[in-house]
């Protein structure tokens, strides 16, 4: 008699999941931060997702936190979605995330700070008994045409290229709640089919707003 297949491993899948990342090939408004694969750059985000989903996987979430895209000061540096190379490098110490085994991609002393990653990891520290896994709509990086130093609201098909990878995430984590930042993660769950609670995007002046949405989406 046959021995049933073996199943893969969390570790296994979130490594699957971190390659077809880096399949999707960029372009000159398209930056994917995990390609090429000999890229020695590409290399270390896809080592720092990874790393990421392995530790939020023994942290257990219950949350799921859906934005955008990645940010160029933010996770087309690190590979995470909203964590800027300094809050990677400094580390989360009320949850111990980050910190040691990640690497940054920048030659800056202290790594590159983002302005709407310190608003969401601050808030999260100050309001969020536990953290939520973060993720984005598009997993790569939209920017204008040329100019991998800016950022782009990407197109609807790239957010229904990438939205799709949200469902390979929630079959890797028992999620009870969704929460959506901004127009463009409401709009493309919505489509999918996802019930999710909005909140407003910290940046352009709706740094406020969103933490009343977030305290409120915590409590609920």
């Amino acid at each position: 008699m046959a021995s049933p297949a073996r199943q893969p491993d969390h570790r296994e899948r979130i490594e699957r999941l971190v390659s077809e990342l880096a399949e999707r090939p960029g372009s000159d408004r398209l930056f994917n931060p995990y390609a090429p694969p000999d890229d020695p750059k590409a290399t270390i985000r896809r080592e720092n997702l990874i790393r990421y989903l392995l530790d939020m996987h023994s942290l257990a979430p219950r949350v799921l936190l859906v934005a955008e895209a990645p940010g160029y000061r933010g996770c087309a540096l690190t590979g995470i979605p909203i964590t800027s190379e300094r809050i990677m490098l400094r580390g989360i110490e009320k949850w111990g995330l980050f910190g040691d085994g990640y690497r940054q991609t920048s030659d800056h002393p202290q790594g590159v700070a983002e302005m709407t990653a310190t608003i969401v990891w601050n808030a999260l520290i100050e309001y969020a008994d536990w953290p939520p896994l973060i993720w984005n709509t598009v997993p790569w990086h939209p920017h204008k045409p040329g100019n991998r130093q800016s950022n782009r609201t990407p197109g609807v098909a790239e957010q229904r290229e990438g939205v799709v990878f949200v469902k390979a995430v929630l079959a890797l984590f028992e999620i009870e709640k969704i929460l959506a930042v901004g127009r463009t993660a409401q709009r493309r769950l919505a489509e999918q089919g996802y019930e999710c609670l909005p909140l407003r995007h910290p940046s352009q002046g709706g740094k406020a707003e969103f933490i009343r949405g977030l305290r409120a989406a915590l409590d609920t």
